[in-house]
């Protein structure tokens, strides 16, 4: 037991230094700080929920520390929250009537962390001042554009006009699902890779599972098909966060699109150059390649694919 709170108040401590190395102006700070949940899903993929818990509070309390203020809040919702999601649900599960058991699927696990990321979004549009500070009526996105505009001001104030509306123009109509889609991904990729490594380590509770196989809940097209819905009748700031809400509705079909391709691409000859290849096109594509792949992850899921082994839940025999 207290081997346990020790590994879990290491990782914690871990945690706190990779989200603090940002504040702290370090070379590599943006990189490592999105690192910053990995200790705490890894000790709580490995140890339970508890143990996640207790690095979560213990990583908090050191953050408050070293850099007072409201750090700790964006510290909880960027790092503690999503990994006690993580770690709760994908440990889940059930045993079988022929005796196997069957572990939480990965997709009801996105499904989770979309929901949650939608929810931040209307959070924070809940928070968002209707007046701007000489007392006159502001919108959601003009609000938006006023924040990310002061900001180009201090950052960049030699920017042109003409360039400033441009950066505006690709920025301002999308913002919210840019920081909550990151914030997904960012989220997703941790629980990949911690749960990979602890697959390698050989501390892992559950058995990894077979992304490539991944199944989409049906709660996530309803919430696309009337975010986009209502995004195209809607007007103002009601048509603004749908729109927003159904951008980051499409990343988890986006990775379905993915998946479907890795399935596609291990039943050929030389799938590791395919990939590299594959991967290589998407990353020149840049954000363009989001929307074959969304395309691809929605036909997918409209098609109901099926591989003819176990669902991908990460079942054992």
């Amino acid at each position: 037991m207290t081997g346990s709170i020790g590994i879990a108040l290491a990782a914690g401590l871990l945690s706190s230094v990779l989200f603090l190395s940002l504040a702290k102006g370090f070379a590599a700070g943006v990189l490592l700080s999105y690192l910053a949940p990995l200790p705490l899903m890894m000790v709580g993929l490995s140890r339970g929920t508890g143990a996640a818990l207790v690095a979560g509070l213990a990583a908090t309390a050191a953050v408050a520390l070293a850099a007072g203020g409201i750090s700790p809040l964006p510290y909880v919702v960027t790092a503690v929250l999503p990994s006690l999601v993580v770690v709760r649900q994908a440990l889940l599960w059930r045993s079988n009537a022929d005796g196997s058991v069957e572990w939480y699927p990965p997709g009801l696990v996105l499904g989770w962390l979309t929901g949650l990321s939608v929810l931040l979004i209307m959070v924070g549009a809940l928070l968002v001042p209707d007046r701007s500070d000489s007392g006159e009526a502001m919108g959601l996105e003009a609000w938006v554009g006023d924040v990310i505009a002061r900001t180009l001001g201090v950052l960049a104030p030699n920017l042109k006009g003409e360039e400033r509306q441009t950066f505006l123009g690709w920025w301002v109509p999308l913002f919210p699902a840019m920081v909550a889609g990151s914030w997904l991904m960012m989220t997703v990729i941790n629980a990949v890779v911690a749960q990979g490594l602890l697959t390698r380590l050989g501390h892992n509770r559950r058995p990894r599972p077979t992304y490539r196989e991944l199944e989409l809940p049906t709660v996530l097209a309803l919430m696309l098909a009337a975010s986009l819905g209502v995004g195209f009748v809607a007007e103002g700031d009601l048509r603004y966060l749908a729109r927003n809400v159904a951008v980051v509705t499409l990343i988890p079909f986006v990775l379905l699109g993915l998946a479907g391709m890795h399935g596609w691409v291990a039943r050929r000859p030389n799938a590791r150059m395919l990939l590299v290849v594959t991967y290589g096109v998407l990353f020149l594509a840049s954000a363009w390649a989001i929307i074959p792949m969304a395309g691809l992850g929605v036909a997918r899921f409209l098609t109901r694919f099926r591989r003819p082994t176990d669902s991908g839940g990460g079942k054992e025999e």
